[in-house]
């Protein structure tokens, strides 16, 4: 698939481009400058000039035959290597290129300024960090000017990083190659993996030019299944890869180019798991999509923001990361990420942790090792820092494209390319323990499923989780329709209100803090919903107040919202609003206590617009506890407000 992965090239350099003018300047410069060659033999002068009608013949293996018998004839003849490397350039033999000019440079008494540029960047695209800045001091020398451009800074700033890196680089890192199910095709790539690092999804090709598929793998009995194709729905004929899947596995966006009535080369696609099957692919549409370049997305955890990759007008450089919120249903207009992210040069496969905050990408616009690096940028309210790349051995002077990192936040994914003459030969998925430095604040979950709690049927139910300390909501989803199942990804060390809902019901709330738990630990809560009819009783579990006090907490907020919803979607209810208290004190100030609670209860629902009529309320003191009152734990559980309805018809 056309640039689906980062392409592999030069460290983006201009003379890249700029070579060929470098190839035709030397050409014209030695075959119409017979007069000045730097060898004295006749026959190696003979042999330069049958390469030279080679060439004119287009015949530039030829020629390079014959150059090569000229400079056995004399190993000084600089003219012969010079035009050699521009020929092996021209036939893209890249490490010909590099042979051929570094021999130019040592055997020309003032080898041409461009050449040693060129030798520069190209020394430091194979890891001769040493080399490359012997070749850019010398270049230097002869244009000192040259010093002050951005790619010549760029490149004494990775220098300088790369020989620091490579000097004080951790013994700890310990690169693992996934084992054989996971790396069974030529190349494997983009991997994305879900948050209890169960299920791996990954691009795939069994040879270079071959058609690119979405695989995927499941980690069963303490290993991982030979990869399969992820749906036939999903893959096609065409060339599909490069996904990112929700923290639960059954949301799914993913690239395909040139096809699937694609608004531009490469757009995006979403489909939707539902029990065991992918929906059909939709295109996502304007404004994700346009007539320009996206790829390589990366949805948070929550579902709700979407980054990824683009050369579409409004950027910094080539590629950006973009972002988009999915508001109501629809994306909107998606926002570049801004200076402190992209810069002049390309920024892609972004990967956002499931923690919302760290956010992983590859560039070659920043100080690295070569090629493309890996970095890591952290997100404070609405701004990012500047990225921090994640070092060697992680990153190499090859290109490091696409990591992933686990809900522990030190656990990552990403391919490892084998490359000759910079084109790849293969690649595959390797795992590796993130230094303390680079690791992402681990992220908590918890899994369950939702039930009608009289016929135990699996319910399809909207799940809202709130940060009491904010009053935001962090978290919005629905259970799964055929089996109730659901799966939230949350921030560590929160303060949560969770509210489960579905028209119908009595809907449930609780209280939880988020710990420091294991990936493979997960919390697990399955969730009962009653039917409403008369004299069911719920608990608002997020009402708060001060010890001794019937002032309602700001905390309490949501709780206070979703009871007034439930009220206002279900008209036909009345409700008791009823306050109990625990058997601590006198039964007269219990009585009163629990009777301004719940008070104070309807009258900010009576503020909301409940009719008086639907709503009274009570206080039941410590009449009526739900547990005994023998421990603190179950003293603050008999300390409550309850719903109890009284009529529905």
């Amino acid at each position: 698939m056309e640039d689906i992965i980062t392409d592999p090239q030069i460290h983006g350099h201009p003379l890249k481009k700029g070579i060929v003018f470098l190839f035709l300047l030397v050409i014209s410069f030695c075959v119409f400058s017979q007069g000045g060659l730097s060898t004295d033999s006749k026959k190696a002068r003979k042999l330069y000039e049958k390469a030279d009608k080679k060439y004119k013949e287009r015949d530039f293996e030829g020629a390079i035959s014959f150059l090569e018998e000229a400079a056995k004839e004399d190993p000084n003849f600089s003219e012969a290597y010079i035009r050699m490397g521009s020929l092996y350039n021209a036939l893209g033999q890249e490490d010909s290129v590099y042979s051929k000019f570094s021999v130019y440079v040592r055997v020309a008494p003032n080898p041409i300024a461009s050449v040693l540029e060129r030798l520069a960047f190209m020394a430091f695209d194979r890891g001769h960090y040493s080399v490359s800045e012997s070749f850019l001091n010398d270049f230097l020398l002869k244009v000192p000017e040259r010093g002050g451009s951005p790619e010549i800074i760029l490149l004494k700033k990775s220098l300088e990083f790369a020989e620091k890196q490579l000097a004080h680089s951790p013994d700890s890192i310990r690169i693992q190659i996934l084992p054989p199910e996971i790396n069974r095709f030529t190349l494997q790539y983009l991997p994305s993996i879900t948050i209890d690092n169960a299920t791996m999804f990954y691009t795939k090709r069994d040879y270079l030019q071959g058609d690119e598929d979405i695989v995927v793998s499941y980690y069963e009995n303490k290993q991982w299944t030979p990869a399969q194709s992820v749906s036939p729905r999903i893959n096609s004929p065409l060339n599909e890869g490069a996904c990112t899947v929700s923290a639960d596995g059954r949301t799914m966006i993913f690239t395909s180019c040139d096809g699937r009535n694609s608004l531009g080369s490469c757009d995006l696609y979403i489909s939707k798991k539902t029990g065991d099957s992918w929906s059909k692919p939709k295109n996502l549409g304007k404004p994700i999509n346009s007539v320009y370049w996206e790829s390589q997305p990366s949805l948070s955890s929550d579902g709700k923001t979407l980054y990824f990759s683009s050369n579409r007008i409004g950027g910094h450089g080539g590629r950006d990361i973009w972002s988009s919120k999915n508001i109501d249903g629809k994306w909107t207009k998606p926002q570049n990420l801004g200076d402190s992210i992209n810069t002049n040069r390309d920024e892609t496969t972004p990967f956002i942790h499931p923690n919302g905050v760290s956010l992983y990408l590859s560039a070659n616009g920043y100080p690295g090792m070569g090629g493309y690096d890996l970095y890591v940028a952290s997100k404070n309210d609405s701004t990012w820092s500047k990225p921090q790349n994640l070092g060697y051995p992680i990153n190499t002077h090859k290109d490091e494209v696409a990591i992933v990192i686990g809900a522990d936040g030190k656990t990552a994914y990403f391919a490892k390319e084998e490359q000759k003459n910079f084109e790849i030969l293969d690649s595959k998925i390797v795992q590796i323990t993130l230094p303390d430095d680079v690791r992402s604040k681990s992220a908590s979950y918890v899994i369950g499923r939702v039930f009608d709690a009289q016929t135990r049927k699996p319910l399809k139910a909207a799940i809202e989780v709130i940060d009491l300390a904010s009053n935001e909501t962090i978290y919005d989803n629905k259970s799964d329709s055929i089996s109730g199942e659901y799966f939230m990804v949350l921030p560590v060390g929160l303060d949560l209100a969770s509210y489960v809902k579905k028209k119908g019901y009595l809907y449930n709330d609780f209280h939880f803090q988020t710990a420091l738990n294991n990936a493979f630990k997960p919390d697990t809560i399955d969730i009962n919903l009653e039917p409403i009819s008369a004299g069911r009783t719920l608990v608002l579990e997020n009402i708060y107040f001060e010890i001794d006090s019937y002032v309602i907490s700001e905390k309490s907020k949501s709780e206070i919202d979703n009871a007034y919803q439930l009220l206002n979607e279900n008209p036909e209810i009345e409700v008791e609003i009823a306050g109990h208290t625990d058997d601590a004190g006198t039964h007269e100030y219990n009585q009163q206590l629990s009777r301004l609670r719940a008070k104070a209860v309807f009258d900010e629902l009576l503020r909301k617009g409940i009719a008086k009529d639907r709503i009274v309320f009570q206080g039941y003191a410590e009449s009526q506890p739900l547990v005994p009152n023998d421990s603190g734990i179950n003293r603050q559980s008999n300390r409550r407000i309850e719903f109890r309805i009284l009529k529905f018809k």
